[in-house]
């Protein structure tokens, strides 16, 4: 059973963070109306040589999108905002601990998550009359993985920063080469070869490829070893980081 301060400090960050417009808008309204206008200019369209549809192809890319924007724009900025306020000071000499405030942090992104999850699920059920893929199971795993090596990267974010205008503006930076060279939203085969180069650097574009082939039922495949590693080993390094920093830049 989650303790009476837990559950106090839950609410009160909950609160917190939907009377901000700003981070609403990147976690909710953004990704859906990027779904709703990609899907009216090409959702009649095909992809590859077994010529997939739109839904299949980028409903799963733009849940990639829900939780790089949730990482980025939620975990993040939430932490440092915590940080500037002497939040996280006042909070030292009380019984409750730095694990407690980062399970409070993930417990409130992942309801972002489902909550963007969900929203996309009903478009794609008004759009494309598909509400569900065929392989749920591997669909959960996958986004289990993404979720770790995403979240994993906000967490560092918000413990390397202690000014929150200057988290937002590193978020913003970071989002623009995450979206557009990822393939989540732009396919990449309207690139050229150094720009698909670029992109196979960037680590969205791995977590990207995860959820996709988690989507079509290949997550245990061959193809899936390297996504899978390579968001495995950011997410650990970003944990490194976070570990290393994070207390010591919140006192």
């Amino acid at each position: 059973m989650l303790s009476k301060k837990f559950r106090a400090y839950f609410i009160l960050d909950s609160k917190v963070y939907f009377q901000e417009p700003m981070v609403i808008f990147f976690a909710l309204i953004f990704p859906a109306a990027m779904y709703v206008a990609f899907g009216l200019l090409f959702g009649g369209a095909t992809y590859g040589s077994s010529s997939t549809s739109y839904y299949d192809e980028y409903t799963a890319s733009f849940l990639g999108i829900i939780l790089l924007n949730t990482a980025l724009f939620n975990i993040s900025p939430s932490l440092v905002v915590y940080k500037e306020l002497g939040f996280f000071r006042r909070l030292m000499i009380t019984p409750l601990s730095i694990n407690s405030i980062v399970f409070s942090t993930l417990v409130k992104a992942f309801i972002i998550f489902a909550l963007g999850m969900t929203e996309v699920f009903i478009l794609g059920w008004f759009m494309f009359d598909r509400i569900l893929p065929p392989h749920v199971l591997q669909l959960i795993l996958g986004l289990m993985v993404s979720a770790f090596s995403l979240f994993s990267f906000g967490f560092m974010l918000g413990s390397l920063f202690q000014r929150s205008n200057s988290a937002f503006s590193a978020s913003v930076l970071i989002f623009q080469p995450m979206l557009f060279l990822s393939g989540a939203s732009i396919p990449l085969d309207t690139f050229n070869d150094v720009m698909r180069a670029i992109a196979h650097v960037v680590p969205m574009y791995h977590v990207v490829e995860l959820l996709r082939l988690s989507w079509s039922g290949n997550l245990f495949t061959e193809a899936a070893v390297a996504p899978v590693i390579i968001s495995c080993i950011l997410a650990f390094i970003c944990i490194f980081v976070a570990n290393k920093t994070f207390e010591k830049s919140a006192i």
